[in-house]
């Protein structure tokens, strides 16, 4: 759900509104792994935008490039913990979205989408854009165009509950517990104790050396 400002609720209620879609990738140096950011919007020229911060809550001011950015998706509007998918094209020839796709790693790079409205005939925000979409991007293929076509990038991003599909490679074990919490021997027997012999209620002794709640048979 997206919650308006009341400007925004005024605005909407004009017969003539504009709006314009704002993206914003946090790539990666391919050498060392550290985050740069890349925006876009729809429109010309570079643009310096308040938007609301998806994962903060917080307006933060951001500038994005404009022309890079072709066309966004239609974005599902589902309620529930689906995977949505969201198509984005970028220019292949503008140096900025060149940059973002050949000078840095986008896989799986965060990925915010906002929606911003405009006062009509000007470049006046009505409030900071809202975000529509936050995930990742699953796919970035290059599309090389034959002789006279538009180059372009077809941008596939997922949205956060992506997050939920993976799987956990990690086991129960006393390493695997050490390297979370190190010093906690919750786990210390988990690998023999369904060999453990516990006689409950019988007159017998335990088997040499078997052991009873972590304790060998005979200590005390």
């Amino acid at each position: 759900m997206i919650s308006l400002d009341s400007a925004e609720i005024t605005a909407l209620q004009q017969p003539v509104i504009d709006w314009r879609n704002f993206v914003w990738f946090t790539v990666r140096a391919p050498e060392t792994g550290d985050p740069a950011n890349a925006g876009f919007w729809s429109d010309a020229g570079p643009f310096t935008a308040n938007v609301k911060d998806a994962l903060t809550g917080s307006t933060v001011s951001r500038t994005f490039s404009g022309a890079g950015l072709v066309s966004v998706g239609a974005i599902p509007r589902t309620v529930g913990l689906a995977v949505r998918r969201v198509e984005i094209v970028l220019s292949a020839i503008d140096a900025t979205a060149e940059a973002a796709f050949r000078t840095y790693d986008m896989r799986l790079a965060p990925v915010q989408i906002y929606r911003g409205l405009m006062t009509p005939g000007t470049f006046n925000q009505v409030a900071p854009a809202k975000p529509v979409f936050v995930g990742f991007v699953d796919t970035a293929p290059v599309i090389t165009p034959a002789e006279g076509g538009a180059a372009r990038v077809n941008i596939s991003v997922v949205s956060h509950t992506v997050e939920l599909t993976k799987k956990n490679p990690d086991v129960r074990s006393h390493e695997s517990q050490q390297r979370r919490a190190p010093g906690d021997d919750l786990y210390k027997d988990v690998g023999v104790v369904a060999d453990w012999e516990v006689p409950w209620g019988e007159n017998r002794k335990l088997t040499k050396n078997g052991d009873v709640f972590g304790i060998r048979a005979g200590s005390t």
